[in-house]
């Protein structure tokens, strides 16, 4: 078992038995599960740099690398895109550990020699790593630090460094995306802003999307503002309406009217629409996006149309009734759609007197009335009962609980 940080500043002799140099870094060919050792950067004795490839290596240990040929006729090797210097872009660098779900920090990669290649098979995260690089390891001992190296296999992790964007879109998008946004978010919020936009720059649009929900609301502008155009303008496609106006009203204006151009013509109309009520309102906080059928339709009728049509989960408990000019009549749950005979017309099962919210009710209001009716959300209307929108329980809870609260709440409350 060896360590980086071991082969730094070591000695490196040629075939003619001179020692030309010492150890300034290795380099990595990242392009398999277990990367493997491809060239050595060597500190010269004038203290000018070259690399050379690891092939031309013969012998090599911790304490002194011997060349098989001289110094003069190796050739310089210039790197492929897939390489990387592991003190010099690994060493103190962060990375995703997607077993455990955290940021973590390289403080020693482990390397193996396997037939005669040399290979990453770990990082090092433990607080004995430092004290190696510091070349103090008989105070280990002394301080009662424990004797175990924390390892982290290294197919565990996700490079963020925004160095390595093109390659971490191969990686992270199949490791990062299957986690869930909240975790994803909670990852992301520890870093920088430019290792945050490198990750969400890597996931799917919809992950993205769910992953910016889930940031602090301080976070969340900065984090689609810096994302390019395109991409920014997409994710907003993917939000729900009243989550992509709180995200565009926390832009500058020039930037959020930049974001709206780039959103479908219908999708940004909804958001500017909800943009234009006041904050605390409730039409300030609603969505509009909800289903609603015509109250003459069989029950049959209703399951069919859900299930040719593609919706949002997360309003999807309870179905609007309306007539065609969108007023509203009534409401019923899936349960009831469920239990419903199929011949039986909509109006026959569904609440005629639901319990609403106007437009320019206090937000407090509607976070009330959704807790004293043990509501899932509530339809907001306008003064001739046309339904705009609906406020849902994850929304109240937001209205009601501080956001350290609010990840506390169970997840089949939100």
């Amino acid at each position: 078992m060896f360590f980086v940080s071991k082969f730094q500043n070591n000695s490196i002799i040629d075939a003619a038995n001179k020692k030309i140099g010492k150890v300034k870094d290795l380099v990595a060919s990242l392009s398999s599960d277990y990367p493997q050792i491809t060239a050595l950067e060597i500190k010269k004795n004038g203290n000018s740099s070259i690399v050379i490839d690891w092939r031309f290596v013969r012998v090599f240990e911790e304490s002194s690398i011997f060349l098989g040929f001289k110094i003069d006729d190796i050739p310089v090797k210039t790197l492929k895109e897939d390489e990387v210097f592991l003190i010099k872009d690994l060493l103190d660098k962060q990375i995703v550990d997607t077993e455990d779900r955290k940021v973590i920090r390289v403080q020693d990669i482990q390397l193996s020699r396997i037939n005669n290649t040399l290979r990453i098979m770990a990082v090092d995260i433990s607080f004995r790593a430092v004290i190696r690089r510091l070349g103090l390891d008989f105070l280990t001992h002394r301080l009662d630090t424990s004797p175990n190296i924390n390892l982290i296999d290294w197919k565990s992790i996700n490079l963020i460094s925004r160095k390595f964007t093109n390659l971490k879109l191969k990686v992270s998008q199949e490791k990062l995306s299957v986690l869930h946004p909240s975790d994803i978010a909670e990852i992301v919020s520890t870093l920088s802003p430019k290792e945050r936009t490198a990750i969400l720059a890597s996931l799917d649009e919809g992950t993205a999307a769910d992953t910016i929900g889930e940031l602090d609301e301080s976070q969340q502008a900065d984090a689609l503002s810096l994302l390019g155009k395109a991409k920014a303008g997409a994710i907003l496609g993917e939000m729900a309406p009243d989550e992509a106006a709180d995200v565009i009203g926390d832009l500058p204006q020039e930037k959020a009217n930049e974001l709206l151009r780039l959103m479908d013509e219908d999708e940004a109309a909804e958001v500017k629409e909800l943009l234009e009520y006041p904050e605390n309102s409730a039409g300030g906080v609603m969505t509009t996006d909800y289903i609603s059928v015509n109250p003459e339709l069989k029950a049959e009728d209703v399951i069919n149309f859900l299930r040719k049509e593609e919706h949002n989960d997360d309003n999807f408990y309870y179905i609007y009734v309306t007539d065609p000019h969108h007023q509203l009549l009534g409401v019923f749950s899936l349960k009831e759609l469920i239990l419903a005979h199929p011949s039986q017309k909509v109006k026959t099962f569904m609440s005629a007197h639901p319990v609403t919210v106007s437009l320019l009710d206090d937000q407090k209001e509607a976070a009330a009335k959704i807790a004293k009716y043990n509501l899932t959300a509530i339809p907001v209307i306008d003064t001739f009962t046309h339904i705009k929108g609906i406020i849902t329980v994850d929304d109240a809870l937001d209205i009601v609980l501080p956001t350290a609260w609010k990840k506390r709440v169970p997840k089949m409350f939100k």
